[in-house]
């Protein structure tokens, strides 16, 4: 074989082998979150990067202290570089202190990160609560309805009243109700409203 046609030969193999190389590599996935420790009240963020697009999603699981594990999660993404923020924030009532750990695969490639949520005290009070305040009726609602609202705050442990003991007495002050209003339009915060509520029980001037 002549020297010319031995060329010709490795000039059009080698192209088409490096071709198929690449064409089965798999893209490499980093991921990694916004925060190492996340409190009540904080979003998840996620941040993703792959080395190339394809038209799979990023599939993510996340795993609890107690190894309970999530559906999978389907996350479309448009770019090389990609950060995906929870739409709701983490609740008492949704999950537990400990460590997560978030599994993740892109097209073949896996990823994993994990982050420790604590309770540090700060109140987050779940959306729910928000929305059922919106609907009642504005000066028209009774005391017992607003304790009712703070029965399950108390409940579900997203405020804490130490020896807390119900009564048959339920008296709620005006003034707080407009209260109420104002933490359900964003004029409070969660953690100033529960930490309010607290103290007022405590002191009794709230009865429920």
């Amino acid at each position: 074989m002549s020297w010319q046609r031995q060329t010709l030969i490795l000039a059009t193999i080698i192209p088409l082998a490096l071709g198929t190389q690449y064409s089965f590599a798999t893209p490499s996935l980093e991921i990694s979150t916004s925060k190492h420790v996340y409190e009540y009240g904080d979003f998840l963020s996620m941040n993703f990067q792959v080395s190339e697009m394809t038209s799979n999603n990023i599939t993510i699981h996340i795993t609890d202290s107690s190894n309970k594990t999530s559906a999978p999660i389907n996350l479309p993404i448009d770019k090389l570089n990609n950060t995906i923020t929870s739409p709701f924030p983490f609740y008492k009532t949704t999950f537990s202190p400990g460590v997560y750990r978030i599994d993740a695969e892109y097209s073949g490639a896996i990823a994993s990160v994990s982050f420790d949520l604590v309770d540090s005290g700060k109140i987050a009070i779940p959306t729910e609560f928000r929305s059922l305040v919106n609907t009642l009726p504005q000066g028209s609602s009774t005391d017992k309805t607003y304790a009712g609202i703070i029965h399950e705050l108390i409940n579900d442990n997203i405020i804490n009243i130490p020896n807390y003991t119900q009564t048959n007495q339920v008296h709620i002050p005006q003034w707080f109700k407009n209260n109420v209003q104002w933490w359900s339009n964003g004029s409070i915060s969660d953690n100033d409203f529960g930490m309010a509520i607290e103290y007022l029980i405590q002191k009794g001037i709230i009865q429920v």
